[in-house]
């Protein structure tokens, strides 16, 4: 073997579930559209026509203080993989502003950005391949539920794996951003 030769990690990769995958995850809530006085503030309030692509950083909505009280929502950090569970079923992005988001959406903060970057290129896959299809309960609208998202199994590197193979699809993403804006 030549004295440069590095072998690279080949360890297999695992199966997982990708609840065990972030630190913390959740659906959102929506303040009662009804009371006028829960909208036009400062938190920005995510809906799924904001979801256009790997970064999201403008909602059309916000909320105010009282109205994140007033419901289930939370303010999701900036950095989160959101997921649409409703409606756009497996639509997915990543928040780069503190956002709180309705029920349609699964939010997925995670430890490192390594991590994030693989989960939300697998995410994207799985979008673009119907694999949600099989996972999608109907009745008077297509949706998953919180469950469901966080048993979904992928395959799985080493950390130093996915961090490579997130920071290939983010620089891969921002190329494609860059080049549809010319």
């Amino acid at each position: 073997m030549p004295e440069n030769y590095h072998r690279r990690d080949t360890s297999a990769w695992e199966q997982r579930k990708l609840g065990e995958l972030f630190s913390y995850g959740g659906s959102g809530g929506t303040p009662s559209s009804s009371n006028d006085s829960f909208y036009g503030g400062k938190i920005p309030f995510l809906g799924i026509s904001d979801v256009k692509g790997r970064d999201i950083s403008h909602t059309a909505k916000h909320i105010t203080e009282n109205g994140l009280a007033a419901s289930a929502a939370w303010v999701v950090p900036s950095g989160a993989v959101c997921l649409a569970m409703y409606a756009s079923v497996g639509k997915v992005g990543i928040i780069r502003q503190n956002t709180a988001t309705s029920q349609a959406f699964f939010n997925m903060v995670f430890d490192n950005d390594g991590t994030r970057d693989f989960v939300y290129s697998r995410l994207e896959r799985a979008e673009l391949t119907t694999e949600w299809e099989s996972l999608i309960s109907t009745g008077t609208q297509r949706n998953l539920n919180a469950n469901k998202v966080r048993d979904f199994m992928l395959a799985v590197p080493a950390e130093t794996e996915q961090r490579l193979i997130g920071s290939l699809f983010a620089r891969l993403d921002s190329l494609i951003t860059l080049h549809q804006r010319k």
